[in-house]
Parts: structure tokens; C-alpha cells; sequence
């Protein structure tokens, strides 16, 4: 494998990441928002625990579709830009490096830091992430929860995957889909994502 986690984050740390008043990125040609997590965590967390079981779920479910195109095309957005070209394209050699640059990549953002676990070219992908903050915060505010609340990890894993193996963007999204199968919300120790083809 020809990709250097490591390095991608210096690199990538090392471009000026803050938005202009239109909350474009002068790094890798993305838009962001500047949002404070505080913000994301009240609103999704008392909705979900205002509702019953069946809704919470066609709530996650919103959530997930929300995150899952925002990754595709953030993920796209990035890998085709100018910076990326310069910097990571050259470290890239194999489609399997990509999924490990993407991957990389996310963990510039701070959110908590993902790596992958197993990856079946095409077919699989495995990511976990041991310090993501929101699922603490549902454990420590909620107490245990019934199913995992890492709502950007679960849908980021299977867009790395519909970017790198399925139809050519923009056709891919949705090709794989993302479990998250453990969660610390749920009293596990670390946080698991598994996307496949759906």
C-alpha cells in the first residue's frame, strides 16, 4: 500500500483550512459549513428521543441519507481538486489506495479519528473509529442507546466505497450501504462500520 495516512494529514493539515464569508474552503475546492457540534448534537438527539422507535428510526435514516451525500460529493469534490491532484494523486497507485487516502483525508476534520479494519476490494469495507465524541455524549446524557448514533462515520464509510467502485460519479452514490454494528453510545468500546454493496 502506497498511502501514508500520516502524511496525508500533514499535508492536508498544513493548507490554509478556514472559510471565506461564503464557507468555501481554500483548501480541496470544498464547501463547508461553521457550525458548532454543540448545535448538531441538541437538535438530532432531542428529536430522536422525542419521537418513538419507528420514527427515530425514519429519523436516522434521514440522517444517514443526509450525511451519505454530503460525503459523496464533499469526498469527490476534494479528490478533484487542485490540491489533491498535487499532493495525494502521486501517493495513489491502486483503488484500494484511494479508499485509504479518503479515509486520510476525513481525519483532517477532527470529528475523531477513523482507519480502516478490513477492506475486500469492491465488495467490503470495514472502519472503525475509537473517539468520536457524539456517541459519549448520547452515553453520558441518555444512557445506553438502542442502536449506534454515528451518523457521519456510518454513511462516510460506505460513500469511500461508492467513490472508488461504484458507477462513475455522480451515478455511485448509494451503491454500498454502511452498518454501524458497534457504538461506545451502545456501551461498546470502539465504534464499527461495515459497508457492503446493497
Amino acid at each position: 500500500m502506497a498511502i501514508d495516512d500520516k502524511k496525508i494529514i500533514e499535508l492536508a493539515s498544513s493548507l490554509p483550512l478556514a472559510s471565506n464569508e461564503k464557507g468555501i474552503m481554500a483548501a480541496f475546492g470544498v464547501y463547508v459549513v461553521m457550525n458548532y457540534n454543540e448545535f448538531y448534537y441538541k437538535l438530532t438527539s432531542k428529536i430522536i428521543n422525542m419521537v418513538d422507535d419507528k420514527e427515530a428510526q425514519a429519523v436516522e435514516q434521514k440522517l444517514y441519507d443526509a450525511v451519505l451525500a454530503c460525503g459523496y460529493h464533499t469526498f469527490h469534490g476534494a479528490r478533484t481538486s487542485m490540491h489533491w491532484r498535487d499532493l495525494i494523486l502521486p501517493l495513489i497507485k491502486t483503488p484500494e489506495d484511494e479508499v485509504y487516502a479518503l479515509v486520510a483525508f476525513t481525519n483532517i476534520f477532527g470529528i475523531g479519528y477513523i482507519e480502516v479494519e478490513e477492506l475486500i476490494p469492491g465488495k467490503k469495507l470495514v472502519t472503525t473509529v475509537t473517539n468520536a465524541y457524539d456517541p459519549g455524549r448520547y452515553l453520558e446524557e441518555y444512557g445506553p442507546q438502542p442502536r449506534g448514533r454515528c451518523y457521519m462515520f456510518n454513511a462516510c464509510t460506505a460513500s469511500y466505497m461508492d467513490l472508488v467502485y461504484a458507477p462513475k460519479y455522480p451515478d455511485g452514490m448509494g451503491t454500498f450501504v454502511s452498518k454501524e454494528v458497534t457504538c461506545r453510545s451502545m456501551g461498546h468500546s470502539t465504534c464499527k462500520f461495515v459497508a457492503e454493496r446493497a
